[in-house]
Order: C-alpha cells, then sequence, then structure tokens
C-alpha cells in the first residue's frame, strides 16, 4: 500500500502545470547530469594532482636521500645547514633522524609532527608517503629509510596550493551545474511552450464554439501528430451540435403542440371559474385545484419556450432606458406583493439603465415568487444605483440558502435542499432562467446572507446593456 507522502507527491505532480513539470523535469534531468559530470570531473582532477605531487615529492625525497647518505657519515658540524640546502620545494621541511638524534631544517618542525604509522612504516625499511593535516592545513610527508648509515629521512611538503585549485574547481564547477541546471529547466520551459502552442490554439477555438463566439473546426494541418486529435474533437463537436439541435427542437416543438391545448383548457376553466357560483359545492375546491394547475402548467410551458430560444441562441434583448425602481414597484404591486417594501439607494434618486424590460420585470418576478415559495415571501425590495451599475436586491424572511447550494439553485431543474423538501412545489426553472436574463444583460445574479438572517439575492445590472444583443451568452 503507498504511503501518503507519496501518494500527496503523485497528486501534487499531476495537479503542476505541463509547462511547470517540463520545466522541473528537464532541470532535474540538467541537475543530475550536470552533478555527475561535475563529481567525475573533480574526482579525476584531484586524482591526478594529487598522485602527481606526490610522485614528485617521492622522487625529491628518494634524491635527497641518496644525497644524505654521502654526506653524513661522518657527521657534519651544522647539520641545519645542510637539510636546509636540500630541494625540498616551496613550503617544504625536512626531517633526519641520525643514532636516535633528530635535526630539522626548521625549528617549528620536530619528530612529533610526523604522522605515526609513516614513522612505524619507515622504521621497519621501507619508504612511504602519507597525506595528512599538518598545522591545519593539508599536507604531505614522505619517509625514506637510509640503511647504510642508519638513518630515516622525512620531506614534509604543503598541499595547500593543490587544495586552493581544488576548492576553486569545486566553485566552478558548481556554478557551472547550477548555469545547466537553469538552462535545462528554461529550455524544458520553452519547448513546452512550443509544443503547446497547437493545444492552446485548440483550446482557444474551443471556448470561442463553447461560449458561441465561433462555429469553426480545428485545424491541424501538417502536424501529423495533431491531426488525429482534431478529426476526432471535430466529431465529436459535430455529433453534440447534432444531439443539441435534435433536444432543442424537441423542446421547442413540443412546447408549441402543448400551448394551444394548455390554452383553451385555461379559457375552458377560466369559463367555469366565472360561473363557480352555480357549481355544487364539493366541485368547487376541484375546480380550483385545476385552475391552479393549469396555471403552473402554462408558467411550465412558457418557460420551456423560452429554455428553448436560449438553447438555440436566438434570445435578443430589446433594450430601452427604464427606470428600475418604477419597474419594481410595477411588478410588486401588479402581481400580487405589495406588502413587500420597495427602497430606493440613495434615497430619492432615479435609478434608470438600459435594458431589455420584459426581461427585467420576469426576473423581478421570478425572485418574488421564490421567495413566497420557499422562505415565506420577501421583505423588501431594494434598488440601489452605483456608477457602472444598478443592483435589485430582494431580501426574504427564509432561512437562507446554504453555502453549497448557492451556485447548484441558479442551474436548471434545481430547487435546493428548501424545494426537494417536498413542502412546495416548482420546476426549478425560475432562478435558472432568471440567471440567462441577467447574464444576457452581460450583469451577474447571486445569493449571500441577508444580515439579521434570510436569503439576499443580488441582481448586478450594467447600465447599458451590451451592443451586441444578438445570441444568449
Amino acid at each position: 500500500m503507498p504511503s501518503p507522502a507519496r501518494v500527496g507527491s503523485a497528486t501534487w505532480w499531476r495537479h503542476t502545470a505541463l509547462r511547470l513539470r517540463a520545466a522541473l523535469a528537464f532541470g532535474l534531468i540538467a541537475l543530475v547530469l550536470s552533478s555527475t559530470l561535475a563529481g567525475t570531473a573533480y574526482a579525476l582532477v584531484r586524482s591526478s594532482l594529487l598522485d602527481e605531487r606526490q610522485v614528485v615529492a617521492e622522487r625529491q625525497a628518494y634524491t635527497n636521500a641518496r644525497l644524505l647518505r654521502s654526506r653524513i657519515d661522518p657527521l657534519p658540524q651544522d647539520m641545519s645547514q645542510l637539510l636546509a640546502g636540500l630541494q625540498v620545494g616551496p613550503d617544504g621541511d625536512s626531517l633526519l633522524r641520525v643514532d636516535e638524534r633528530w635535526f630539522s631544517s626548521s625549528v617549528e618542525l620536530t619528530s612529533t609532527d610526523l604522522p605515526s604509522s609513516l614513522a612505524l612504516t619507515v622504521e621497519n625499511g621501507s619508504a612511504g608517503s602519507q597525506r595528512f593535516r599538518h598545522d591545519g592545513s593539508p599536507a604531505l610527508a614522505v619517509g625514506v629509510p637510509i640503511a647504510a648509515v642508519d638513518a630515516e629521512y622525512f620531506e614534509i611538503s604543503s598541499l595547500a596550493e593543490v587544495d586552493s585549485t581544488l576548492s576553486s574547481l569545486a566553485r566552478g564547477l558548481l556554478i557551472a551545474g547550477l548555469v545547466a541546471t537553469l538552462g535545462g529547466a528554461a529550455l524544458g520551459a520553452a519547448l513546452s511552450s512550443v509544443v503547446l502552442e497547437p493545444l492552446r490554439r485548440f483550446a482557444g477555438v474551443a471556448r470561442a464554439i463553447a461560449a458561441g463566439e465561433s462555429t469553426s473546426r480545428l485545424e491541424a494541418r501538417g502536424d501529423a501528430d495533431l491531426v488525429p486529435l482534431a478529426e476526432a474533437f471535430n466529431e465529436m463537436l459535430d455529433e453534440l451540435d447534432e444531439r443539441i439541435e435534435r433536444e432543442r427542437r424537441f423542446a421547442s416543438d413540443v412546447s408549441h403542440e402543448i400551448r394551444g391545448p394548455v390554452a383553451a383548457l385555461a379559457s375552458a376553466v377560466s369559463i367555469v371559474e366565472r360561473r363557480r357560483d352555480q357549481l355544487p359545492e364539493e366541485v368547487v375546491p376541484v375546480v380550483e385545484m385545476l385552475n391552479e394547475q393549469v396555471t403552473a402548467f402554462n408558467q411550465l410551458v412558457l418557460d420551456l419556450l423560452e429554455i428553448s430560444r436560449f438553447d438555440a441562441r436566438t434570445a435578443e434583448l430589446e433594450p430601452r432606458e427604464v427606470d428600475l425602481a418604477a419597474l419594481c414597484r410595477s411588478v410588486v404591486e401588479h402581481r400580487g406583493y405589495a406588502p413587500v417594501r420597495l427602497t430606493v439607494l440613495p434615497r430619492g434618486a432615479t435609478v434608470s439603465a438600459v435594458v431589455d424590460q420584459r426581461r427585467v420585470e420576469q426576473v423581478v418576478s421570478n425572485l418574488l415568487e421564490n421567495a413566497a415559495a420557499y422562505a415565506g415571501g420577501a421583505t423588501e425590495v431594494r434598488v440601489c444605483a452605483e456608477p457602472g451599475r444598478a443592483l435589485i436586491c430582494v431580501l426574504d424572511r427564509g432561512p437562507g440558502v446554504p453555502p453549497h447550494e448557492r451556485a447548484e439553485i441558479f442551474h436548471r431543474f434545481r430547487r435546493g435542499s428548501a424545494g426537494e423538501s417536498g413542502a412546495t412545489r416548482g420546476t426549478g426553472l425560475g432562478l435558472a432562467l432568471s440567471r440567462q436574463h441577467v447574464e444576457l444583460h452581460g450583469g451577474h445574479i447571486w445569493v449571500e446572507d441577508r444580515p439579521g438572517g434570510g436569503a439576499l439575492f443580488v441582481v448586478e445590472l450594467p447600465d447599458r446593456a451590451p451592443v451586441d444583443t444578438g445570441g444568449a451568452p
């Protein structure tokens, strides 16, 4: 079973942008390659420099040992001058042991500075060399036994110059590795941008088609890898267009066909209603219920016709300058919502906008009807003027709308938990149609909590309707 950390890493990688992933992958590959090459180069150079220095030091020590063998039998009076005259290289010193006596070319160098393992090796009659730390700096010690005179000769050479050279090399390789890594990441981003350019072009065409701004299809001429994708996508679009057209035509045809019988039925019920005083008492409730159902059915047919126009992208605005406060007052008074308070902000202002009056009236009516059906009725309709826009707010006395349902209730046939409880009946089309009416104007509609409890539905309309009013958004 994979660990949570591994699952989390895989999820993060899948949700990272493809361009970023390509840059990271190329950067990682460049980092691994540059690190491997830099490490290998550093190891080879270090080994070569140290081996070369060791060979030179050993050769020089053997030469000096042979020279000393001919000059210390008998011992000269000034051994320090003899050792100082030997060629041991820059920053080098020498030690000589003869008959348990130690002589040094420098007063700062004593036998205790020698590596114990090297001293033991030379004491046993074998030459040797060893790298070690001397006074905090890297150094190389070479020991040669002079068996003919029972003596031991040692040279200590500083490796500080070699260490400095290797440090400079390491810094140079590190900088080169960082540059290679950043260059690899940049190359990955550039290549992914080039590779993704056709996909971005496809996405732009797809968005234009989805928004109804274009009916063109994807093209991938000259790219054998993208042609199958473009053809499959175009086939899917053609099939989807055909299916949508069939469903739209079906809804439109059925709505038109039903509208006639519903109108006739409504007329018949209206006639019966006018003569209800002549009906038996037990029949009156049935007629009232029939009248209510016919009214609801007629509204459903009208909503379906309106939806079919939106789906066919034939819905158009008929904009003119409208006093929104007067419009809302008319809806409140003439559609049975007279107790609802109307407020205009700023007080006394005239809030006007260039809108389609019929559609805005329908929006306000739908919001009032929604409040009456699901929230105990509206308490206030508020009209606000703001720079470049106008707001129409409907406040109700209900429990409010849960945050997770605030977007869902504006979709077709979605009524939220209040509508699904069974306490009220509705088609779930009112708010969906209101959203499409508002968006056709280039505006927005949403719901939020009302201070003090309840819901606050907000309709935001631009002060002028879009110039291009053909087709739904």
